[in-house]
């Protein structure tokens, strides 16, 4: 068999029908982690798991964290030295108020060639396409080299609990090349931004809003925070200028929460406030250099309010305590990820996207970090993101994707399987 009839053969068992029902019953499982309410991972693990075991193939399911398991699913071809993990979650965020949505977040309403509800485009349209992708190869008998994998991990939405447990029970030390599963609108993305992520806690005295002269206002250092984590970010601008793939490097403050627990009220100054940070970085910049930078302001900032609160308590000729204290705690510390065009996993995507969209594949970076920052950084394993679903659309209310562009993903990813396993291959 010639390698241009695989391809036919292949291509002919993607089942456009079957993709879009395995979506749809993907995305009716409400995957939110939300303890309290009673939604997790583990549905959707399991009906990933029984599907793969339906097709056929070795399923094991390891249990991360109650009700957060990871499915992974694994088919040894003939002998070879290549291993290809197709990675996609299955958390989804939170649907936020349903009454903003003009769909069922959880229905999968098809309305032309347009499927909506959470997840459709982060990322379970994708998880579906890979999985029938892998049946498609299976289905199909090509000859393949090596052995795929596929790792259905939960938490990639949070902490990415499942991708280092994943790393650390040994399940990525054979992989030589991954293909990371997520909307991409059909980009070949070879690099990923970094992510430092930070809390600040700004330590005041509560008191009556009336009478804030008996406590200490934590509201200045906030202000000045985030002055200076502006100024920060053109500092990072002016000195990094803006990447081609990546952009421009940003410091965001996100999250203000004053008083840190508990209900606002009007009249209450309250003797605690949080502010969290996302910071995101490109190819050059030192985290190392992030963060004693956040650091370094928090002291500033609090030298500085403390001065301000000495010089007005003279003028009020008042005295009290200037106690005001500025911690900072670092949540998550994740690096850029740049993968070579000329690795195997990169070319192998490039040449799958040429010969199924007709077009030149566009080379891309993705804007935020993926579970494949954890194998890029902790096993050094090559990975392209790619995907179905407009990048902008993920999280949004409605959320959607093209149906269209979700069969021709799965052809994709199916085909850049055929080319990186192709027997003959010597490296590894």
């Amino acid at each position: 068999m010639g390698f241009e009839e695989d391809i036919e053969r292949v291509l002919h068992e993607i089942n456009r029908e079957e993709l879009v029902k395995l979506t749809a019953s993907l995305v009716r499982i409400n995957s939110v982690w939300d303890p309290d309410g009673g939604t997790s991972e583990q549905p959707a693990a399991e009906l990933v798991a029984e599907w793969a075991e339906g097709n056929g193939f070795q399923v094991e399911m390891d249990q991360v964290a109650p009700g957060r398991p990871n499915t992974i699913i694994t088919w040894e071809c003939e002998p070879g030295p290549r291993t290809l993990l197709f990675e996609g979650h299955t958390d989804v965020v939170t649907p936020g108020d349903p009454s903003a949505w003009n769909h069922d977040p959880f229905g999968a309403e098809i309305i032309g060639k347009r499927m909506y509800g959470r997840g459709t485009n982060d990322t379970k349209g994708n998880l579906a396409a890979m999985l029938i992708a892998m049946a498609a190869l299976k289905r199909s008998q090509v000859r393949l080299a090596g052995r795929m994998i596929g790792g259905i991990l939960c938490d990639e939405e949070g902490a990415m609990i499942g991708v280092l447990d994943f790393i650390e029970r040994g399940r990525a030390d054979r992989i030589t090349g991954a293909v990371i599963c997520e909307p991409q609108n059909g980009l070949v993305c070879t690099s990923q931004k970094g992510a430092v992520r930070a809390r600040y806690t700004i330590k005041a005295r509560m008191s009556h809003g009336a009478m804030p002269l008996s406590g200490l206002n934590g509201a200045p250092a906030l202000s000045r925070l985030i002055e200076g984590l502006h100024k920060m970010e053109r500092e990072a601008v002016k000195n990094f200028g803006r990447h081609e793939h990546l952009g421009w490097p940003s410091i965001t403050p996100t999250v203000i929460q004053s008083p840190s627990v508990g209900p606002a009220q009007l009249n209450v100054m309250p003797g605690e406030a949080k502010l969290l940070v996302d910071v995101r970085t490109i190819p050059g910049q030192s985290h190392e250099a992030i963060r004693e930078g956040l650091k370094a302001l928090a002291h500033q900032v609090e030298h500085a309010v403390r001065e301000h609160y000495d010089a007005y308590d003279r003028e009020l000729a008042v005295q009290r305590p200037h106690n005001l204290k500025v911690n900072v705690e670092f949540i998550t510390d994740r690096p850029c990820t740049k993968t070579d065009k000329q690795d195997a996993i990169v070319l192998a995507a490039d040449w799958a996207t040429r010969h199924v969209s007709g077009k030149e594949p566009v080379h891309a970076g993705v804007p935020g970090a993926t579970d494949g920052t954890f194998l890029w950084q902790k096993r050094n394993i090559p990975i392209v993101t790619m995907g179905a679903g407009e990048r902008e659309v993920a999280h949004q209310a409605d959320e959607w994707v093209d149906l269209d562009q979700l069969v021709e993903t799965a052809r994709i990813y199916a085909l850049s399987a055929l080319h990186y396993l192709q027997p003959g291959n010597s490296d590894g």
